[in-house]
């Protein structure tokens, strides 16, 4: 045994569980003895600015109430707000590459340490008497003290920190926040690496010319290079060391904004993803009185032998899910291009049908007649690829999958193409299908056997309840090759043992069999409607759970629970996502039939101009 490690000395765990919590206590204090001496001026910003106080941690801020939210205008927002602070100051600045990790979009910008003052001065005359905040950020990108801009001189901490955030609390009409702390525009003061040396260094280096810790490129072992060049204050995905030579001046556009930088961070990632990214729903009113009548004059034909869970009401039950799943997506996915909805010669009442950026698809242009009627999802699944214009690389979402947070599209694919594959922890179980197990598990064992006898690999697991990052080509090859179970699944009017899932576990396991996708890690959270716990869960997601998607699934409840079960899922669901999505109109009475196919769907590309596009 190394004898360094006899002498290694920790700190029992009731020192450190003390000196934690005389930390926090003194964070607390600091953040009260704070905010008393800046209650005249928060009187001020209250009178002049709708909101509210809002505590996030110790911290007491304000946030602002506003009346339209995406998470990508509010990013853009906090940009342009630093952007034009720093050119009317004249200040040089250059865009710094961020890491797509999980939360807020957030872009940082970055300075010379010679203009701090300068900065911090402007600003606080700039944005006194708006609702804005700027933060210290800590080593792990969280913020660690914060601050109004409204209450005046800043803290101590602020004035000398390497890194600063400034952006804005947005709040909904009800008061619950929409955007937090890990929003806003990230300012980063960089320094010459011959600075960095000095003993009064407060942003890591240390005497004797020792690199920053952070660094992960040579430093001050290239002497002639590091003394003139431009050194960050933590790390980013390209480079934190910016020689003389390097700094050649490069501009990125920035959605509405093109923003300088230097040539090194202008270019894509190897990772970044550049190809468009489609999101298809499906979406039927079971209520509807038509489509009930024929859902059971159906079922009274079939000869189907599964569990009435898997074929009964609740199943085809709308609560307006999909509508909140849309506000969702264009609150948190704003890099998706074009959105389908396939319906079954329906449409939801409060849809506009002629919104940009929508197509509605009924049953009828994808699915061969002898197929119609359909009520099974798996048989719908098998023909998506079918819709017209649809992009290479799309997401599949069920209308009961929501969007948590924001998410960018290496959620779901690598830069090279390859999918990102959301597999469960649940396990598919062995034996033949059983009617009485969930359908998952039938049809996963029976795509099981599809991939066995194709490529020779057992597959063990489910699938999540998530979006689904779905490749066109693996759906058109599996189409190709005749997969008789497949085939069955394509003409099969309800869910059944014989099924197989195509657009998850037959999909996602073709795809990693061929090397076109791998297992990721889906943060992700299940509601059933109905159950105990379901209030539970859904009071965490309200408190803002570390999770992307989730799930509110109606499995099978009970004619006497739903009532409850659809007021609780609507509050949540109305405070969540409280803004109307571009994709909702004036509301209707009642769901209304699909008009005539050839006076409603856009002009699409053919399949060969939407692969040329993509190229």
């Amino acid at each position: 045994m190394d004898i360094r490690h006899r002498f290694t000395f920790t700190a029992p765990a009731g020192l450190r569980a003390a000196r934690d919590l005389l930390a926090r206590l003194r964070a607390w204090l600091s953040a009260r003895l704070w905010a008393l001496r800046a209650t005249r001026a928060r009187r001020r910003l209250r009178a002049a600015v709708p909101g509210r106080g809002i505590t996030f941690g110790p911290t007491r801020l304000y946030g602002r109430t506003v009346d339209a939210y995406t998470a990508a205008d509010a990013a853009e927002a906090d940009l342009e707000r630093v952007c034009t602070l720093l050119e009317g100051l004249h200040v040089p600045y250059f865009l710094v590459p961020s890491d797509h990790g999980h939360g807020a979009p957030r872009q940082v910008v970055g300075v010379e340490e010679t203009y701090r003052d300068a900065i911090l001065a402007r600003a606080a005359q700039r944005f006194a008497g708006t609702a804005g905040y700027v933060g210290t950020v800590g080593p792990g990108g969280a913020v660690t003290t914060a601050v109004l801009w409204a209450d005046g001189r800043l803290p101590r901490a602020l004035r000398r920190a390497a890194v600063l955030r400034t952006g804005v609390v947005r709040l909904g009409p009800a008061g619950q926040v929409l955007s937090g702390l890990d929003t806003g525009c990230d300012i980063e003061f960089w320094r010459h690496g011959r600075d960095l040396g000095a003993p009064s260094d407060s942003a890591g280096g240390s005497a004797g010319g020792t690199d920053p810790a952070w660094l992960t490129v040579p430093g001050s072992r290239l002497p002639d290079v590091f003394g003139p060049a431009l050194v960050a204050p933590r790390r980013n995905p390209v480079a934190e060391v910016l020689p003389l030579t390097a700094r050649q001046p490069a501009a990125v556009a920035v959605r509405r904004r093109t923003v300088p930088t230097f040539a090194p961070f202008a270019g894509p990632g190897i990772d970044e993803v550049l190809f468009p990214v489609d999101a298809v729903y499906t979406w039927v009113d079971g209520d509807d009185p038509a489509m009930a009548a024929k859902r059971r004059a159906h079922q009274e034909l079939s000869d189907n032998v599964i569990a009435p869970r898997e074929t009964g009401a609740s199943r085809y039950t709308s609560h307006d899910e999909l509508k909140y799943a849309l506000r969702s997506l264009e609150m948190y996915a704003g890099f998706v291009r074009h959105v389908y909805l396939v319906t079954d010669s329906q449409i939801p009442s409060w849809l506009d049908p002629q919104a940009e950026g929508l197509t509605v698809i009924d049953h009828r242009e994808i699915l061969p007649p002898d197929a119609l009627p359909v009520f099974n999802s798996h048989a719908i699944e098998s023909r998506l690829h079918h819709i017209p214009g649809l992009s290479e690389h799309y997401l599949y979402f069920n209308d009961d999958v929501f969007i948590n947070r924001p998410v960018h599209p290496e959620h779901f694919f690598h830069g090279n193409g390859i999918a990102r594959i959301p597999l469960s922890p649940l396990k598919l179980g062995v034996g033949a299908p059983h009617p009485l197990e969930p359908a998952p598990n039938s049809a996963g064992k029976n795509a099981r056997e599809v991939i066995r006898r194709f490529h020779g690999r057992h597959i063990t697991h489910k699938s999540l309840h998530t979006p689904h990052p779905q490749l066109l080509s693996v759906m058109r090859e599996m189409e190709s090759l005749g997969i008789e179970e497949l085939e069955r699944t394509s003409s099969s009017r309800f869910r059944s043992t014989s099924d197989v899932a195509p657009a998850s576990t037959l999909h996602h396991h073709w795809a990693i069999a061929t090397g076109r996708a791998i297992p990721a890690d889906y943060r992700f959270r299940y509601v059933q409607l109905g159950t105990p716990d379901m209030h539970r869960r859904l009071a965490r997601l309200a408190a803002g759970e570390d999770i992307d998607f989730f799930c509110l699934n109606d499995v099978d409840t009970s004619p006497e629970a739903r009532p409850a079960a659809q007021a609780a899922i609507r509050r949540f669901l109305d405070r969540k996502y409280p803004f109307p999505s571009r994709y909702e109109g004036a509301p209707r009475t009642s769901t209304r039939p699909i008009t005539p196919l050839t006076t409603r769907i856009p002009s699409q590309p053919t399949r060969e101009e939407a692969q040329r596009r993509e190229a």
